[in-house]
């Protein structure tokens, strides 16, 4: 049991991170390409709008197909439209897309971890392991200042010298 909430915890807080770090870049980058950020807003409601959808074909899926390999593919296609979204639409209605198409998968995902709570936890400890898997992910938020310095710091060609 200890295994499996260790695992199932570590993989619900590294995909929350990449749902986090595109609703925080969004605005970031529509302003950045010159448009007012009431713009910015409205590109980001692309990605709840594609989240709402993913999560409702997912649900429908999810009734016929393996919920731990669905689970699987929406990681998949996060991850992938993550790093798309990082490669920087050019332009509002590209931006948009990407989005919405990342909600899509992104929304899923988390779905496919909430159900998967309810299928690797046992009853009597369900209560406890969803909470527990739910509050570690959130606190995400707390220890993203932190992650943020270590990876830029690692990113960054000028780095402090050492005294």
């Amino acid at each position: 049991m200890i295994v499996a909430t260790v695992l199932i915890t570590l993989g619900y807080f590294t995909h929350v991170t990449s749902f986090y770090f595109i609703i925080k870049w969004v605005p970031k980058l529509v302003v950045d390409m010159g448009f007012q950020p009431r713009t910015a807003a409205g590109v980001l409601t692309w990605l709840n709008v594609g989240g709402a959808t993913g999560v409702a074909i997912f649900g429908l899926i999810a009734t016929r197909v393996s919920l731990k390999a669905l689970t699987v593919v929406t990681l998949l296609g996060s991850s992938a439209m993550v790093v798309w979204f990082g490669r920087g639409p050019h332009d509002l209605a590209s931006l948009a897309a990407t989005v919405a198409i990342a909600g899509v998968f992104i929304n899923s995902a988390i779905g496919g971890y909430y159900l998967l709570f309810a299928k690797v936890f046992p009853t009597h400890v369900r209560a406890t392991g969803t909470g527990f898997a739910i509050g570690v992910g959130r606190g995400e938020r707390c220890s993203r200042p932190f992650l943020r310095g270590i990876c830029s710091r690692r990113a960054s060609p000028c780095r402090p010298s050492q005294p």
